[in-house]
């Protein structure tokens, strides 16, 4: 694939490295490669890539047979200025397999070209390079691209009209001319998801579905790593080749072995290492040669060890990636698949239990381990179990889309100790929850600290914050392991439910008063109760008052709570009640309270039956679990895919302030290019004048005209009527003197540094707060004014863009936001301008990433409006965002 001749351009010195466009990328089959801006050193790497390739590819490329390029061509190939003449490079295993590169053409228009090697067209590099170039050109102020094409060359072609972009083909002398905008549209977002979804379904797949394994490090000694593994391997009744790998040994588990990897008969799929860490770096390239697609890597004492450690696992992931692979790990417990047509084990978990539908996903191997036994307790039908130790390259998000269109899974299960990329997190989170239950358990204790080998990019928002996102994508979060695997035994027994009214039927009023309180402890309320249905008397009383509970019109989920009379079959009363269940429409949870000498029997027989309603003996646990069921009723989804395109908005104005003063350090701008930057996206603050003492004060409120608002310039009081930094209502000359004297006097540390501004009409008192955080991206803080709202952390956080409806959850998501649907004095606060101010908030953060900070503080919601009070912008050049508009994999380090 090739394309353009292109313009020369004069040649410059070398500028710095942007080291912040380099990534490793994954492409389209789910294998990866490296990308990074070219340099001078290129140049023999670039003339052997165009010697490699066909004559065809050389014509695309140049319009001409061209078998080498001169030595002025790769000068001025390689030099580029990484503003005006931009190039990137793409390479696996050392080689310089594709090129791609932009000239600037104009004030916001530059000229694109690309050539990916004959062998690799195919597989996305062309799409993804495309990606990573509008990216950088946007960055450097051009907003179009333009091409000249070949109309043979259909597979450029099909890579600019399948970009989301709207494109324009103009025919003329032989030539197709194509010219794009480059500004991301809703289309273009949604291809970009699309296809990284795609990818990375296919990298999980590829790993948990090999046709061929070979274990290095395998081992005849029974208690050490690489005889577990392969000897999981084995019983699982995997029907592929297996191939031990160890220096000392003929034969392993019955199998021949290998004493160096290159010895075995390939191609092989997988690779399972139990070896140190340095031998686990130095063997990458015999198993990308021996045409190994996955690796997993069960072996510890990488980043989870120690600094060294860290080193270790950054130049393992590097060169798993340099060389087209995929990793899972280090320290991972394994993964596992029951059922199907070939179910395998490569984990060091001996028991996996029965082929259900239930998806289940972990991290390190200690909370995998208590999650797995958990659900070996309860008898929980897995169909796939994922360990992702310290997840240094395939993480849970690339499960989690490998499971997303997965029919064999019904429900899944995830419990981490930290995510990577919470935002990309959340969109793929909104997506699943839509189709089926996404349960999550975030441990407690685990946020302040990533656990060891997890890489992470420190947030400095609370821990509410991302619970916040994770309930408005639709996720259900338990609080603890139990809590987890209760909701999942639930869900996978009983399925979803299609309403949220409860019904409780015991046979002990005290138990149903017990029930009863614990679900309105969880929010719940009961919609029906019968606590007298006697257990063991007449047993036709069991199916009456049953039929009764889950007739039309009536329950949605049935509790049923047993306290033991102590005579009579449990087990038999359970069957009755499962085979009620199972004619019904209703989901049942049963509750019994008995010695456990008659609990066994119950347990046993829940843990062999599916079809068996789950069983407790505590309450709280019950109804924490029946929680789960509604909360997905309930679940109200903010679908975070898409860029809003709000009217009234001119992002390159906005661009064009924010420019002018970008650079590494964090810039505020004044209150010119505050207002300037804000207008452009249709905010507007109060008229405001700053004055430096009594008469300059005097002049700014002739000037606005009376009533005026004065309030300090700076520091911790500037927004705080209540201790005397803002005065309101200023009717005359002689209030404000009398007013400036008595700052003066008040508060001696204000100097003579105020800001006179007009008054807003009356109304509900909110700030806005929009901030780039290094791990959650760009995210939006609302709350009610107040010192009650700071101290109690009753905020309301949200990820943009925001729709309309979006932003109304978002305003009514605060304790305090009732304030804002009240009508006071005849009239009611303008909530829809408020949507609107917020849905334009988000635009601009969204779209603008070196916003570190913008807010406004405070924004009155009066009768007719919202008026803008004060507003404060910081602008800083930021790190890539981690759910960027180019396809990325999580960086190692």
């Amino acid at each position: 694939m090739a394309l353009g001749r292109l313009r020369g351009s004069a040649r410059r010195r070398q500028p710095a490295y942007p080291a912040h466009w380099e990534a490793d990328i994954p492409l389209r089959d789910g294998s990866a490669a490296h990308l990074r801006p070219i340099t001078p050193g290129d140049a023999d790497a670039l003339q052997t890539f165009h010697r490699g390739q066909s004559e065809r590819s050389r014509y695309f490329r140049f319009f001409a047979a061209k078998p080498e390029l001169s030595p002025s061509d790769l000068e001025t190939f390689t030099q580029v200025d990484n503003v005006n003449r931009v190039a990137f490079i793409v390479e696996i295993s050392g080689a310089l397999v594709a090129v791609a590169r932009y000239d600037r053409v104009g004030p916001t228009e530059a000229e694109v070209a690309f050539n990916v090697a004959d062998s690799l067209q195919g597989r996305g590099l062309g799409s993804i390079l495309l990606e990573h170039l509008a990216a950088a050109a946007l960055e450097n102020g051009i907003t179009t691209f333009v091409a000249e094409v070949l109309p043979q060359n259909k597979q450029m072609l099909s890579v600019f009209a399948d970009a989301g972009f709207d494109v324009r083909r103009t025919y003329d002398d032989g030539v197709f001319q194509v010219d794009f905008a480059i500004t991301p549209t809703a289309r273009s977002v949604e291809v970009i998801a699309e296809r990284e979804r795609r990818a990375e379904a296919r990298t999980t797949e590829r790993l948990l579905h090999p046709a061929s394994i070979m274990v290095v490090g395998a081992s005849r000694e029974r208690d050490r790593i690489g005889a577990r593994v392969i000897r999981a391997i084995l019983d699982s009744g995997f029907d592929g080749p297996v191939h031990p790998v160890n220096p000392e040994a003929w034969e392993i588990a019955g199998l021949r072995a290998y004493a160096r990897v290159r010895d075995v008969p390939g191609p092989v799929d997988l690779a399972v290492l139990a070896i140190s860490p340095e031998k686990c770096i130095r063997i990458v390239p015999d198993l990308a040669a021996a045409g190994v697609q996955g690796i997993v890597v069960l072996s510890g004492g990488f980043a989870d060890a120690a600094e060294r450690g860290r080193e270790l696992q950054r130049e393992l992931v590097a060169t798993v990636r340099a060389h087209g692979l995929r990793l899972l790990g280090p320290a991972t417990l394994g993964f596992f698949r029951n059922g199907g047509e070939n179910p395998l084990n490569v984990s060091l978990i001996p028991r996996t239990g029965q082929a259900g539908a239930v998806a289940l996903a972990a991290q390190s191997s200690a909370l995998s381990a208590m999650v797995l036994a958990a659900a070996d307790e309860r008898g929980v039908r897995l169909h796939e179990f994922v360990s992702a130790g310290n997840r240094a390259d395939l993480s849970l998000n690339d499960t989690l889309q490998h499971w997303e269109d997965d029919a064999s899974v019904d429900l899944i299960a995830v419990a981490l100790e930290s995510v990577g990329n919470p935002r990309k997190f959340t969109r793929i989170a909104s997506r699943i929850a839509q189709v089926k239950p996404l349960l999550v358990l975030r441990p407690p204790g685990v946020d302040d600290q990533a656990p060891p080998g997890h890489q992470v990019r420190p947030s400095a928002l609370p821990r509410a914050a991302l619970d916040q996102l994770l309930e408005a994508a639709g996720v259900i979060q338990a609080k603890t392991v139990d809590h987890l695997m209760d909701m999942v035994d639930v869900f996978a027994r009983e399925g979803t439910v299609n309403g949220t009214r409860i019904g409780l039927l015991s046979n002990s009023p005290g138990l149903g008063a017990a029930l009863r309180g614990a679900a309105e402890d969880l929010g719940l309320s009961i919609a029906h109760e019968n606590l007298r249905v006697p257990v063991g008397a007449d047993r036709r009383l069991i199916p009456r008052a049953f039929t009764s509970m889950a007739g039309p019109g009536h329950a949605d989920i049935i509790v049923v709570g047993i306290l033991d009379p102590m005579v009579g079959d449990l087990l038999e009363v359970a069957r009755e009640i499962e085979v009620l269940a199972r004619n019904s429409a209703v989901q049942v949870v049963m509750v019994v309270v008995a010695p456990e000498e008659r609990m066994r029997p119950l347990r046993e027989a829940a843990a062999e039956s599916a079809s068996m309603p789950p069983v407790f003996s505590i309450p709280s646990r019950a109804m924490g679990a029946v929680w789960g069921l509604v909360r997905f009723a309930q679940r109200r989804i903010t679908v975070l895919d898409g860029v809003d395109r709000v009217d009234g908005t001119d992002a390159a104005a906005a661009r064009a302030v924010i420019t002018r003063h970008l650079g590494d350090e964090p810039v505020r701008l004044d209150a010119e290019d505050t207002a300037e930057l804000l207008g452009a996206y249709g905010i507007h603050v109060l008229p405001s004048v700053h004055a430096t003492g009594p008469e300059e004060a005097r002049a700014a409120a002739d000037e606005i005209g009376y009533p005026v608002a004065l309030k300090l310039a700076d520091g911790p009081l500037r927004h705080r009527t209540d201790l005397g930094g803002v005065r309101l209502d200023i009717t005359s000359p002689q209030h404000l003197d009398a007013v400036l004297a008595d700052m003066r006097r008040t508060l001696p540390a204000a100097a003579d540094s105020f800001i006179v501004q007009s008054m807003a009409p009356p109304g509900v008192s909110t700030v806005l707060t929009m901030r780039e955080d290094p791990s959650l991206g760009p995210v939006l803080a609302f709350s009610i004014a107040g010192d009650a709202t700071s101290r109690l952390g009753d905020i309301a956080y949200g990820i943009p863009p925001l729709t309309p409806e979006s932003a109304l959850a978002l305003i009514r998501r605060p304790a305090a936001a009732g304030k804002l649907f009240e009508t006071i004095g005849g009239h009611r606060p303008d909530t829809p301008a408020l949507q609107d101010l917020l849905v334009r908030a988000a635009a601009l953060i969204h779209q603008h990433p070196s916003l570190a900070q913008v807010e406004l503080n405070p924004v009155m919601v009066g009768a007719d409006g919202v008026s803008v009070i004060d507003a404060a912008v910081t602008v800083q050049r930021t790190p890539n965002r981690l759910d960027s508009l180019r396809r990325t994999l999580l960086p190692s380090s």
